[in-house]
């Protein structure tokens, strides 16, 4: 069987990615299980193409994880490694050997790879929720985690604006509401008093330091916040969220839509953060923003692996800009 799984919203494709995972290993515990992720250099075809012909010792089942390949690999590599799977034609339908392909974003749908996996596999496209996908995504996640707390319809609009639909900042802004009220109703005076509106103007100041190359600056706000004590790891979440929403709105502007309304409408974002946003975005151009979201991107990705240090990482980043 192949899957293929892809979209902005990384935060649920991962999700769904280690739920099918998981219903695997627990349906076939003794399956052979191979990951693949070409965002790391150690990962080569050939020992994809290994693992689809190698017999198990005890189970011919096999779960195959392929992440980011078309993300990461040149056009030529990506057509190689595409004709050697369309040889093997039982892929797609093999109840025996499970293929899923993941992608971090949306892959350019022109490339022969994703044209491929979009007319072959169970594909799935996982976008950025809109206000109400948020709202049943919270409730949801409450029941699930916490489902001795509740929101009140004004302090769920509260959280949002905040978080807008980044969801690895609104788990973790859940979390620390959901651990602190224990149980009830939290209050627009709880999101007040822990979502830190002070940090997020100190990454706001940060990212608008760092796109004008004021490396002083942009040191001095990080070091600031983290001799506050403030965790590095939610700090770059918190930098990469910033960096997410001027994207989607210079990508607005630059196609024209310059009404704030109509931006919200197209991104999903809350009207809060599009006004507070836009002003920043006069002296940058939309290239500029992809660049530095890719920086911070592969810094997430070195720290988050353990291959470096992340105030190292950040520290480099920001002088080097």
């Amino acid at each position: 069987m192949l899957f293929f799984l892809y979209g902005e919203d990384v935060f649920r494709s991962k999700e769904k990615l280690r739920a099918l995972k998981n219903h695997f290993t627990q349906n076939n515990p003794s399956a052979q299980l191979s990951i693949f992720d070409f965002s790391e250099k150690d990962s080569y075809d050939c020992d994809i193409f290994k693992s689809l012909q190698s017999q198990g010792l005890f189970s011919t089942r096999k779960l195959i994880i392929i992440t980011n390949l078309i993300k990461s690999l040149p056009v030529e590599k990506q057509k190689t490694i595409l004709e050697k799977f369309k040889e093997i034609k039982t892929i797609p339908t093999d109840l025996d050997i499970t293929v899923i392909f993941h992608e971090e974003g949306v892959p350019k749908k022109n490339l022969s790879f994703f044209k491929y996996l979009f007319t072959v596999a169970q594909k799935q496209e996982f976008i950025h929720l809109n206000n109400v996908g948020l709202q049943k995504w919270i409730t949801n996640y409450l029941k699930s985690e916490f489902p001795t707390v509740s929101f009140s319809p004004e302090s769920l609009s509260m959280l949002i604006a905040y978080t807008s639909n980044d969801l690895y900042l609104l788990q973790n802004e859940l979390t620390k509401l959901a651990t602190f009220k224990i149980t009830g109703e939290i209050t627009k005076k709880d999101i007040e008093l822990l979502i830190k509106e002070q940090i997020r103007s100190t990454v706001f100041q940060m990212i608008e330091a760092l796109l004008t190359k004021n490396k002083k600056e942009s040191l001095q706000l990080l070091h600031q916040q983290l001799e506050k004590g403030e965790d590095p790891f939610y700090l770059l979440s918190m930098y990469i969220y910033q960096l997410r929403v001027l994207l989607k709105i210079s990508s607005a502007v630059n196609s024209g839509n310059t009404n704030p309304s109509l931006i919200a409408k197209e991104t999903g974002l809350h009207p809060y953060v599009i006004q507070k946003s836009l002003p920043q975005l006069k002296h940058y151009s939309l290239e500029n923003l992809k660049m530095m979201f890719q920086e911070f991107q592969k810094i997430d990705t070195l720290a988050k692996t353990g291959k470096d240090n992340i105030i190292s990482l950040l520290d480099r980043l920001l002088v080097k800009i």
